[in-house]
């Protein structure tokens, strides 16, 4: 996993990790929401619900660009080198790029999960509205 984390690149991949650390924690905040039962809390966890799935789309977002960007990387490489290039290292490179957005869309689905089970608890505390 240390390897995957390097090779896709240690910035994207650790601003991959605090925004996942971000969703966990609205998560567990809008769990503790859930769980005190008012009317004014069940508000207060649907609008954190709201931000967990924004703020997946966004990793999911910023992951993708972070490979176009490694793309760009790698195509710029080919277009200023005069001599031809292997094509196992072609391949290698370009799926490096696929790191992040792999770790991206891992986060993306765990979020959903963790909506769906906030969810899940909302209309068990509450009831279906």
């Amino acid at each position: 996993m240390k390897v995957f984390f390097i090779e896709g690149g240690l910035v994207f991949m650790s601003i991959l990790t605090l925004l996942f650390l971000l969703i966990l924690g609205l998560s567990v905040l809008a769990g503790i929401t859930i769980l005190r039962s008012t009317d004014s809390n069940q508000e207060t966890a649907k609008n954190l619900i709201a931000y967990i799935k924004s703020l997946a789309l966004f990793t999911l977002a910023f992951a993708v660009f972070s490979q176009i960007l490694g793309l760009v990387d790698v195509f710029d490489y080919l277009a200023n080198k005069d001599a031809n290039v292997a094509s196992s290292i072609l391949a290698n490179a370009i799926k490096l790029t696929f790191h992040p957005t792999i770790y991206g869309l891992i986060i993306y689905l765990s979020s959903i999960l963790i909506t769906l089970g906030l969810k899940f608890q909302i209309n068990t505390c509450f009831g279906p509205h």
